[in-house]
């Protein structure tokens, strides 16, 4: 093996470990669970199992019994980028079809405290993967928010303690991993062997803080607040190759991916008990204008007694070149959701989010492309008791469906037919669909 062969090879394993793209949490698009999508994930004021830990840890006081349950999504993207010219050499990126598997326990703390106490985990696990991502590269057109959205698994574990009917407040935290390694090969010329191997990858936690709050002041109004921190996972490989102290090829690879940014809801809902509908709205900011370039860094310097020897040390070092300035601002999501019980064993819902784009349009040498979005969801839910008469409590067994409506975007480039990409238009649809169940033990 040709010591060329064998760098290409290394730097293409560092690549496959590596990733690019930021993105949102599969749960603020899609939802943790079929109520939650189907009410457009207006749920901060009325999540009440084991989902609050995601959509308001101080909710999860309103359940006086231990509760689990799972889920499963399946989402199908039908996105297009239309080109005005053929004569681009630059491809295109569009998100795949994925699913995932959710699941969760909520357990409330009796005894002396009276259930004043509950404690929450809920996960998010992909089917394919726990943790993927790709490195893409700015210049080729891309869906920010959906491009690697799915491929991480999610874990959140909360607290929340309840004064009174009045106020509960609860915390917790979300869970990513984080990725490190490294690669070292020294190459023996003259026996062409590799004198010595390491690959070292750490995989390691970050974490980011949830805060919440909750009202229940009267009988059909309810309130609620919460707070998710900013995270991501911050990745470094460095990769080393030594040739019979010729060459020393030094390459590190390194950034900012999977993006979740600080994100404040403010929620309210109201029940109507003569109709038995209960209606949910909220107002979710996102601070996308922190959001960090998500480019992959590269700095490769090339050393060694034979290129130093030649002059040519510094001329063959090379860097990734400027930062991206992503120019996003933050948003502001508007959620509405209905939830109406027309029998004791039957709920059906429906939701309306509006999602503005953090990004601005992509005329310039980068294209994260996004657009605003109007997503539209149905759902229901059906209780029935446990056909193996194992437990005395009902079964809940939830459906959801979400379509994704993206606006069409119109892209002008600032360089015209000089552009390497050219004009473009870009827009499409999603489609989501959920299934759960929950049981009250």
């Amino acid at each position: 093996m040709t010591p060329r062969a064998l760098s290409l090879r290394s730097a293409a394993a560092v690549a496959l470990l590596g990733a690019a793209p930021a993105s949102a949490s599969v749960l603020d698009i899609y939802g943790l669970n079929p109520r939650g999508t189907a009410m457009g994930n207006a749920q901060t004021a009325v999540a009440d199992d084991y989902t609050a830990a995601f959509y308001n840890p101080a909710a999860m006081t309103q359940k006086k019994q231990t509760s689990v349950g799972a889920g499963f999504i399946a989402t199908f993207p039908h996105l297009f980028i239309d080109r005005e010219s053929s004569r681009s050499t630059v491809p295109d990126e569009r998100p795949p079809a994925f699913s995932g598997f959710n699941l969760g326990v909520l357990f409330p703390l009796g005894g002396l405290i009276e259930n004043r106490v509950a404690v929450g985990v809920t996960a998010y696990l992909p089917t394919l993967n726990l943790l993927r991502a790709e490195g893409i590269d700015s210049q080729v057109p891309q869906f920010y928010l959906y491009q690697n959205l799915p491929d991480k698994y999610d874990i959140l574990a909360a607290g929340a303690f309840e004064f009174g009917p009045w106020l509960s407040l609860g915390a917790g935290v979300q869970v990513l991993a984080g990725l490190d390694g490294a690669i070292d090969l020294h190459i023996d010329l003259a026996n062409r062997t590799v004198a010595q191997r390491s690959v070292n990858v750490e995989v390691t936690p970050v974490a980011a803080p949830t805060l919440g709050v909750f009202s229940h002041p009267t009988e059909s109004l309810r309130l609620g607040a919460s707070w998710r921190g900013a995270l991501a996972l911050e990745y470094q490989l460095p990769t080393r190759l030594f040739i019979a102290e010729l060459v020393d090829l030094d390459l590190n690879i390194g950034g900012t991916v999977l993006y979740s940014p600080h994100v404040l809801n403010l929620g309210g809902a109201w029940h109507f008990a003569a109709l038995d509908l209960l209606v949910s709205g909220e107002l979710s900011y996102a601070m996308w204008s922190l959001a960090p370039d998500p480019s992959p860094r590269f700095e490769i310097d090339v050393g060694g007694e034979l290129i130093e020897g030649v002059g040519l040390g510094e001329r063959l070092d090379v860097t990734n070149g400027a930062h991206v300035d992503l120019g996003f601002v933050d948003t502001l999501t508007a959620r509405l959701g209905l939830e109406q019980r027309p029998s004791e064993n039957l709920v059906v819902r429906a939701g309306y989010s509006w999602r503005p784009s953090p990004a601005p349009v992509p005329t310039e040498a980068f294209n994260y492309i996004d657009a605003a979005a109007h997503l539209l969801s149905v759902g229901a839910g059906v209780s029935f008791h446990d056909p193996l008469e194992i437990r005395e409590n009902q079964i809940h067994l939830d459906v959801a469906y979400q379509a994704t409506l993206m606006q069409t975007l119109d892209v002008e480039k600032t360089l015209g037919a000089r552009d390497p990409v050219g004009d473009y238009r870009a827009g499409g649809r999603i489609h989501s669909f959920s299934i759960s169940f929950r049981h009250d033990l």
